[in-house]
């Protein structure tokens, strides 16, 4: 049985989360762990933003939740420029461990927000139906978003 929109995303939370923790604690000698963790951080962050996006956001805008919607995008816009600057400077020293914390605190504070105010709001709009079938579209599209953008 597929897990539900909540579930789905808390669980990959919970591994981001997971992933930022073991790429804060690595040391500025440690280059290929911590360019190996934070290539596997990139395509999940990216990929859960993705779709979380074309899914539960979608839905919370369809059910006239635009501002809940509009500023997790904002978010994730945030979030996501960050990465991709951090993938593209030397991370092998201390100012690049520094905005990588920073990151790590942006998402941290914007995956608590949603999992304690935005679900609260989303369960007395989306019944437990359509919560299912998002969290099965989720893992569908998170999957295919992955296998499309991870290198051969």
């Amino acid at each position: 049985m597929s897990q539900d929109i909540y579930a789905r995303i808390k669980a990959d939370h919970d591994h981001a989360r997971e992933l930022m923790e073991k790429i804060a604690d690595t040391s500025n000698s440690a280059e290929k762990t911590r360019r190996r963790l934070f290539d596997e951080f990139k395509i999940d962050i990216w990929t859960h933003h993705k779709v979380e996006e074309a899914t539960f956001y979608a839905q919370l805008r369809k059910e006239g939740e635009d501002g809940e919607a509009f500023e997790a995008y904002n978010e994730h816009h945030m979030a996501n420029n960050l990465v991709e600057e951090l993938a593209t400077v030397a991370m092998m020293n201390e100012q690049w461990l520094q905005k990588f914390k920073t990151l790590k605190e942006l998402l941290e504070h914007h995956m608590e927000e949603e999992e304690e105010e935005f679900f609260e709001v989303a369960r007395k709009e989306i019944d437990k139906t359509r919560a299912e079938e998002l969290g099965k579209w989720f893992d569908e599209r998170k999957r295919a978003a992955a296998e499309a953008i991870t290198p051969i």
